[in-house]
């Protein structure tokens, strides 16, 4: 039996609204079935918040690239933007910072790739049978 694996990819401005843009866009590319939606939404709002805040992906005309590879019960969601040092953890008297916290505690995996010009976060959700 062939699994059917497919891939999207969408480039969006390094702004603010494009958060939300990113995330809505995410959440109508999964399938009907997945019972996960909402663990989607968070981690592609917090990659992408972090690609605007933390990276040159922020700055005037620059931009972040969100891929999601679908497969039967799974997601993998990728972010990549221009680049930066991983995030440092946060303190616990911190107001902001937990979204790579948050992002680990969703996933089902997470790895972060930097190069000396980009950054690519990647996670994967499973739902159904092999998933929560």
């Amino acid at each position: 039996m062939k699994t059917t694996r497919t891939h999207v990819v969408e480039e969006f401005d390094g702004t603010a609204a494009a958060v939300g843009d990113a995330r809505a866009w995410a959440v109508s590319r999964l399938p009907a079935d997945c019972s996960r939606a909402d663990d989607v939404a968070v981690v592609v709002s917090e990659l992408a918040t972090n690609a605007v805040l933390h990276s040159a992906s922020g700055h005037r005309c620059a931009t972040f690239r969100v891929r999601l590879d679908l497969a039967p019960g799974e997601v993998t969601i990728s972010v990549t933007d221009r680049g930066a040092a991983a995030a440092s953890a946060p303190r616990l008297t911190d107001e902001g910072g937990w979204g790579l916290l948050i992002v680990r505690n969703l996933a089902d995996s997470y790895e972060e790739t930097v190069e000396p010009t980009v950054r690519t976060a990647t996670c994967r959700i499973a739902w159904g049978t092999d998933g929560a």
